[in-house]
């Protein structure tokens, strides 16, 4: 072969070679390409997870920080319904006994209990609302303040039969005119007073008052018999009773025991109420 075909063929090699470089140096630079291309991509797909993640948190956190709100609205409209329903038993029990000083038909007895007892019923359904929207921190005073409360209404609503049946008996013994339903009325009272005084003394020196207790008891029976009929009924001349033997209903012990409770209870309660409205800690 002579020197033009060895030429010939060398530069046929060197182009052949010439190609192949090319071809993997292109290779080489769609490989780096894509590496380059895949890095990018999960360069960006991380940042877009990490900006979606701090957008969920950022609306779990406002969610959060809503129902916290909307819950601490519904707390607060829970305890101070409870607060008013428990001070309208009271309120309700005092009316029902100045109104039963006057002159009450049978129909403004009913309605005088039936309005106690909506008001404690009403007392009780707040409770229960308090209990389901707590804490317990709550709930404890709230229990005690209703527990005291229907002691209250107990006492008050036997103080209103005790009202009643003493302005029936003074109506009855101031009407005049010496009629038997006047001369039973004040004869009545004269016993009563006797029993009171009877057990006062036995008391004063140390005595036994039983017998006094029911020797005047007996006489105040003889007298309440002499009254007309319908004057007085059993739950009247009991009212009287007890009242003339010991202290009338809101005079005693129990119900000022049960007054004092009931203010206790309620400091607990608005103080445990303010700790939970105002905490940030509770989700």
């Amino acid at each position: 072969m002579d020197l033009e075909g060895i030429g010939a063929l060398t530069a046929a090699g060197v182009a052949v070679f010439g190609v192949l470089a090319s071809v993997l140096v292109g290779r080489w630079q769609m490989r780096a390409a894509l590496r380059a291309a895949e890095a990018t991509g999960q360069a960006g797909l991380a940042q877009a997870e990490a900006a979606y993640r701090a957008a969920l948190d950022a609306v779990r956190a406002q969610a959060n920080a809503g129902h916290r709100q909307w819950h601490r609205g519904v707390q607060r409209e829970a305890y101070a319904a409870f607060l008013l329903a428990a001070h309208r038993v009271r309120d309700v029990g005092e009316r029902f006994v100045v109104e039963s000083e006057q002159e009450l038909s049978a129909e403004g007895v009913r309605a005088g209990r039936a309005g106690l007892d909506d008001a404690l019923a009403a007392l009780k359904a707040a409770q229960t609302i308090v209990e389901l929207e707590g804490p317990d921190e709550v709930a404890a005073p709230a229990a005690a303040m209703t527990d005291a409360a229907q002691l209250m209404s107990h006492f008050l609503g036997a103080q209103a039969v005790y009202e009643r049946a003493w302005g029936k008996l003074g109506r009855l013994a101031g009407a005049g005119g010496g009629g038997g339903g006047s001369q039973g009325a004040s004869a009545l009272v004269d016993a009563l007073e006797r029993l009171r005084a009877g057990l006062r003394a036995a008391e004063e020196d140390g005595e036994e008052s039983g017998a006094e207790s029911g020797a005047g008891e007996r006489a105040c029976r003889v007298a309440w018999g002499a009254l007309p009929a319908g004057a007085l009924d059993d739950d009247e001349f009991r009212a009287l009773l007890e009242g003339w033997s010991s202290r009338s209903p809101t005079s005693s012990r129990a119900y000022l025991d049960s007054v004092t409770r009931f203010g206790e209870a309620e400091a607990r309660f608005v103080r445990a109420a303010k700790v939970e409205l105002h905490s940030g800690s509770r989700s």
